[in-house]
């Protein structure tokens, strides 16, 4: 029988929680998107068109969101355990900041752009196929939650 979508959740905050300095709420491997949606692209036009800085992010990253605080590292997928070396950490920035627009979801991944700290746009994506669609949802809600 499969995890569920608290279980696949719970994984990944488990993963994170000892580089982060509070209670993590939810975290996701993301990676790069591919290519933008036409909703990703016009909310990122009215945060002020901004260009999309994946790059600047490894691939794939592991975003993790506590109260106050959203963190990205840099993850190397081994096994079926979520572990972070330490000094991982790649950006931290203050939820209050953070604006998360998503894009339709896609047979087995959806797109979603963070825009961090006013000015920064990151275009990334998660894996929805195969039981993934609830822990991304559960994982959005938590970066929309007011901080």
């Amino acid at each position: 029988m499969g995890k569920s979508p608290e279980e696949k959740i719970q994984m990944m905050v488990d993963g994170a929680q000892p580089h982060c300095d509070e209670q993590l709420t939810s975290a996701m491997v993301c990676s790069h998107a591919g290519s933008m949606s036409r909703a990703i692209t016009s909310a990122l036009s009215n945060w002020g068109g901004g260009l999309t800085k994946t790059s600047e992010l490894p691939n794939p990253v592991l975003i993790a969101v506590g109260p106050t605080t959203v963190y990205a590292f840099k993850y190397k997928p081994r096994g079926f355990k979520v572990k972070l070396k330490n000094g991982s950490e790649v950006a931290r920035w203050p939820r209050s900041t953070m604006k998360v627009e998503v894009g339709e979801p896609g047979a087995v991944t959806t797109q979603f752009a963070l825009l961090a700290d006013g000015h920064d746009a990151y275009a990334l994506e998660a894996t929805t196929a195969m039981g993934g669609a609830e822990p991304f949802r559960m994982f959005i809600d938590a970066m929309q939650a007011p901080a």
